[in-house]
């Protein structure tokens, strides 16, 4: 009887297995013969215009149906782990924050020059714990977090640990992540907000009652979500946040002639990426639309505050969507979408800002075109 169950488990692994080598061969086949290459979303799909959702998605099913902890994903990301905890977190096994510790100390020596104030944001890792880890797998990306915290302390920087500020709130640590996805929660991206208006202005009295909050239920599939589809990590929910005071805000993004006017809502959310869950814009973006080179917040409302340049990863799209009901100005500046030719030290000149604020998750310590500036002016 055992024998039968066995010989039965066995052609049902071998039918599964094979099952994912025809799907994935012929992807990859296609993107051979069309000569077509990945390019930050979903591996070529995008670009082939085939069902890229069911592709990816039935990919993810075959996995969790081989009950595999750790998913082989479908980008060029690393490969996709679901912890014991139920919630899925990419690999990281790059240690290295050197051009992250380079950066900052450029970056603190120009707003020196400036006259402006600099602090630095350290997001954390997901994982608060190895032990949730399935056995073999590996991220360095807590430790990258701790590491950089270390760092800058230790050179005397000003400097915000969003862990320490979400240890001292005391909810359940993954509480204030997404199941599917590496980043925060609205709800400790405005904790975030909170302490860095409070850093820069000396106090803030802006509370979480401030805004009205609409859950959006499944509508967010994260960005580990998108890698092995929604079968092997299930949905999120996402929760929009909206100050109650509608105020006189504008988003302007010159690269793109985007300019938005209006109240808050007006001016920052796009409902359309909350409509269902998506491969391309999804609910993490439902502020401001998705990552650009240089972006402009501005709070009409309150002139006479301060002006902010935030040199940032997606880490800052929720924090300074709510940071800007606190401030004038903030000029979002993202080094991945920054050619090397262009002088983000002239620009950045130009704003004359009054604080220098770099934001970062773990993810992008390592890489040194997202975190160093570069220019005619160092």
């Amino acid at each position: 009887m055992e024998k039968n169950k066995s010989s039965k488990q066995n052609i049902v692994f071998c039918i599964v297995f094979i099952a994912v080598l025809v799907v994935f061969s012929g992807i990859n086949f296609a993107e051979f013969a069309l000569g077509l290459e990945p390019d930050g979303h979903v591996k070529g799909l995008e670009k082939l215009e085939l069902a890229q959702d069911t592709a990816v998605n039935t990919w993810g099913a075959l996995q969790k149906l081989m009950g595999k902890k750790v998913a082989i994903g479908s980008t060029f990301y690393e490969d996709v782990t679901k912890l014991d905890n139920g919630y899925f977190t990419m690999a990281d096994h790059d240690r290295d924050v050197t051009p992250a510790e380079k950066g900052v100390q450029d970056a603190s020596v120009f707003a020196g020059k400036l006259g402006a104030d600099f602090l630095y944001v350290q997001a954390p890792g997901k994982e608060d714990s190895m032990d949730v880890l399935p056995f073999g797998a590996v991220t360095y990306a807590p430790s990258k977090a701790d590491a950089m915290t270390e760092f800058v302390r230790e050179q005397g920087y000003e400097n915000i640990c969003v862990k320490e500020l979400l240890k001292a709130d005391g909810d359940e640590w993954y509480s204030y992540f997404y199941h599917t996805d590496h980043h925060l929660q609205n709800k400790a991206a405005f904790i975030t907000a909170k302490a860095i208006a409070e850093k820069i202005n000396g106090s803030c009295e802006m509370t979480a009652d401030d805004f009205d909050k609409t859950l959006y239920e499944d509508v967010f599939l994260g960005a580990q979500g998108r890698m092995t589809g929604r079968y092997y990590t299930g949905l999120d929910d996402y929760e929009l946040w909206i100050p109650k005071e509608k105020g006189d805000y504008e988003l302007s993004v010159p690269s793109q002639g985007i300019d938005r006017k209006g109240s808050f809502e007006d001016a920052f959310v796009y409902y359309e990426n909350l409509e269902h869950y998506s491969f391309d814009y999804y609910a993490y973006y439902a502020y401001l639309h998705q990552d650009y080179d240089h972006m402009i917040l501005m709070n009409h409302g309150n002139p006479e505050g301060k002006k902010i340049v935030m040199v940032r990863d997606s880490t800052a799209v929720p924090v300074s969507s709510f940071l800007i009901t606190q401030c004038s100005e903030i000029h979002l500046v993202d080094l991945r979408y920054i050619t090397a030719d262009t002088d983000v030290y002239g620009m950045i000149e130009d704003i004359k800002p009054d604080e220098l604020i770099y934001i970062f998750g773990p993810g992008y310590l390592g890489v040194e075109n997202a975190v160093t500036l570069h220019g005619a002016a160092e």
